[in-house]
């Protein structure tokens, strides 16, 4: 995969992150609190800066009462 591929992914990610936050009234700090990360971290998530692991995106997703879904295509 390409380094551009992985920047598109982590933007889509990231703004999935930021679409279900703010449609559930959470502040970046109250989700960071929520998952143990920084505030800092989380805004890197959003903005597609940062390469999120796996189990911080499903401390992420839990907090946000949210799955993550692999789909094919």
């Amino acid at each position: 995969m390409t380094e551009e591929k992985n920047q598109e992914n982590r933007l889509r990610i990231g703004g999935q992150v930021a679409a279900i936050r703010n449609k559930k009234g959470l502040s970046i700090r109250e989700l960071a609190e929520a998952c143990g990360v920084t505030a800092q971290n989380i805004t890197k998530i959003e903005h597609g800066k940062y390469n999120v692991s796996i189990d911080i995106l499903g401390k992420i997703c839990e907090a946000l009462e949210c799955r993550i879904d692999i789909v094919e295509g």
